[in-house]
């Protein structure tokens, strides 16, 4: 009797993950149409996808199918609300602690890794300083800090270029622009799983910038007009 009790127990467990994974699945879907107040039940709810490899029991490889399958969702965000539960459990943070500080700036300081140190301390440490202080912070200190904790400042700091074109140039001509600027210049990479990713719009720009400010038939100096002579200039006189 006593055999066939532990037989059967991983099978149990495995029907009670199987139900959690299938209740997770639904929940995601509903709160991908949800509000900014469920943002964060979702961060929640991808990162114990991806950290219990939930994804592997739908029919997936790799958390980044599974987040490039779901509907309503870019992956990019999955991505970044993910990264921002990780850190913020990384630095012993809960979710009544970080949840103040607001997405935007969560966003910005998921940027930042638990690995290495910065001036002699410790990245968790470094982390969960900036995440306490921050509701107190407007977003632009917060870049800031980052910025100057990835050694951004200055020249290398990142900065945003607001252009106002139309919608049909924007379809018909600056998207398919940087999708060509990406295509030359490959992929970046890898990331934690191993998959390569396209490099953003912001490195697209600057590539075509670049190109276009290097190539000799656009810097083709104009030829210089010679000032005409005085005494060229002048009305002829008419003898009587």
């Amino acid at each position: 009797m006593v055999d066939g009790l532990t037989e059967n127990i991983p099978a149990i467990v495995g029907d009670v993950d199987a139900g959690r994974a299938s209740k997770v699945k639904r929940e995601i879907s509903k709160l991908v149409k949800g509000t900014n107040a469920a943002t964060f039940d979702l961060a929640e709810l991808l990162h114990e996808v991806k950290s219990k490899n939930y994804f592997s029991d739908w029919g997936y490889e790799s958390f980044s199918k599974y987040a490039k399958d779901i509907e309503g969702l870019k992956y990019s965000k999955s991505y970044y609300l993910v990264a921002i539960v990780s850190l913020m459990k990384g630095s012993d943070l809960s979710r009544e602690k970080y949840e103040p500080v607001g997405l935007t700036k969560l966003r910005v300081i998921s940027k930042l890794k638990l690995e290495g140190e910065f001036n002699g301390v410790p990245m968790p440490i470094i982390i969960r300083a900036l995440t306490l202080k921050a509701p107190q912070m407007s977003a632009e200190e917060v870049q800031y800090e980052v910025d100057t904790i990835l050694g951004l400042t200055e020249d290398e700091s990142m900065v945003w270029v607001n252009i106002h074109v139309k919608k049909l140039a924007r379809e018909n001509v600056i998207k398919p622009a940087l999708a060509l600027a990406k295509k030359h210049m490959g992929s970046i990479g890898p990331d934690e799983e191993g998959n390569y990713k396209d490099p953003s719009d912001g490195a697209a720009l600057e590539m075509i910038c670049a190109n276009f400010i290097a190539d000799p038939n656009w810097n083709t100096e104009e030829p210089a007009i010679e000032p005409i002579p005085a005494e060229l200039n002048e009305e002829p006189t008419i003898q009587a």
